[in-house]
């Protein structure tokens, strides 16, 4: 019923225009839609053998995706948990890999993998969401300069951290 009512609340929430508590709200709502919906497909190729995954479907994760990265840099900015901002990041670097796997699937068997990665991951956002809000509302102890995060945010970060 939880996810009945929460699928409902994302159709009818538009994702806020700038990365921000709100956003971090919008983007669980529309998790929890996005995991109803993949459920669904993932029943249709149980069912069927076969489903084709709609356009509408693949423009959602890509929202997805670009609404995760922009939460990763929200929370950055706002320096919070950088734990979590890698966790954002490796969100829209996920959604990207299974929007790509779901168009290049060859066979209802790799069309099932991606849609079983994706609800994991829609599942997984609707607690990471509630996190993020929760964090923003509170004072969280920003990084030493000196600590380089777990998750660099760029490649150039990445190579500087390999560097040391």
């Amino acid at each position: 019923m939880k996810r009945l009512i929460l699928a409902f609340a994302a159709a009818a929430l538009p994702f806020a225009a700038s990365a921000s508590p709100q956003l971090a709200t919008d983007w669980g709502v529309k998790a929890s839609g996005l995991y109803q919906e993949t459920v669904g497909l993932i029943e249709a190729v149980d069912t069927a053998g076969e489903t084709t995954i709609p356009a509408d479907y693949e423009t959602e994760i890509a929202r997805f995706a670009d609404a995760a990265s922009r939460l990763g840099s929200w929370v950055d900015t706002n320096h919070g948990p950088s734990d979590l901002g890698c966790i954002f990041r490796g969100m829209a670097q996920e959604g990207e890999v299974q929007l790509d796997a779901l168009y290049e699937a060859r066979s209802p068997r790799q069309t099932r993998e991606s849609l079983i990665r994706l609800a994991t991951m829609f599942s997984d956002a609707e607690v990471i969401a509630v996190a993020a809000v929760h964090s923003s509302g509170h004072d969280v102890p920003a990084s030493p300069a000196s600590v380089v995060a777990s998750c660099p945010v760029s490649g150039a970060a990445a190579h500087a951290a390999l560097a040391d």
